[in-house]
Parts: C-alpha cells; sequence; structure tokens
C-alpha cells in the first residue's frame, strides 16, 4: 500500500489468456486463496508483459511494470514466506515473453537458480 508503505497479504496467481484482441500475461492479486478458487473478480489485475522483475533481498522480489499496458508503470514489492518460493516466483516469470529478470539482490547477492 503506497499511502501508509505495509505489507498487505494478497493471494497472487500468474496466469496467461486472452485480453481484448490479443494474449496477455496477467497477475491477479486476490484477497484470498478461497477467493481466487471461487473465480472471484481480481482485487487488482496487473500486465506483467514488458516487465523487469528483481530480486531485492531475502523474500522479496519486485515487478515493474510499463504504462504500455497498465494505466500507468508501477513498481510492485512482493514477498513470499521462502526464498524458495522467490525462486519459483522469478523462475515463472522468465518464462513470460518481454519480461527481464535480474536475480542480483540489491546488497550483491545473487539468488542462485
Amino acid at each position: 500500500n503506497k499511502k501508509n508503505k505495509e505489507w498487505e497479504d494478497r493471494y497472487c496467481v500468474l496466469i496467461c489468456g486472452q485480453q481484448d484482441v490479443s494474449f496477455a500475461y496477467l497477475l491477479d492479486l486476490y484477497e484470498s486463496r478461497d477467493a481466487a478458487a471461487a473465480h472471484e473478480d481480481p482485487l487488482q489485475r496487473v500486465h506483467v508483459t514488458n516487465a523487469e522483475c528483481a530480486f531485492v533481498q531475502g523474500t522479496v522480489f519486485t515487478i515493474k511494470t510499463s504504462g504500455e499496458l497498465n494505466k500507468k508503470g508501477m513498481t510492485h514489492f512482493l514477498s513470499t514466506e521462502t526464498e524458495l518460493e522467490v525462486k519459483g516466483w522469478l523462475s515463472a516469470l522468465e518464462l513470460v515473453p518481454e519480461v527481464s529478470v535480474n536475480w542480483v539482490g540489491k546488497d550483491g547477492t545473487e539468488l542462485a537458480h
């Protein structure tokens, strides 16, 4: 949350699907896993095509989106429960066309993958 800069628990799902007239890669944010499983509308939908993703440190990584497909470009900070989950997310994002992934954290530490 940009206003109070506190972490908010969200369940995130990386999907690919039809969006308007073309294929899109999206990060859907839900209130909970149950909300995602119930096919509720996501709280937020972020286009990740052309995004710059980066390991920060520990269990934190970022997804910097372009303003080309989203209303405006933003940097989304995400945190997982474990470092293994960070590796999983970054590995999945590497599979998205036009997405770059930086495995070196801000302190110079490289996340092994």
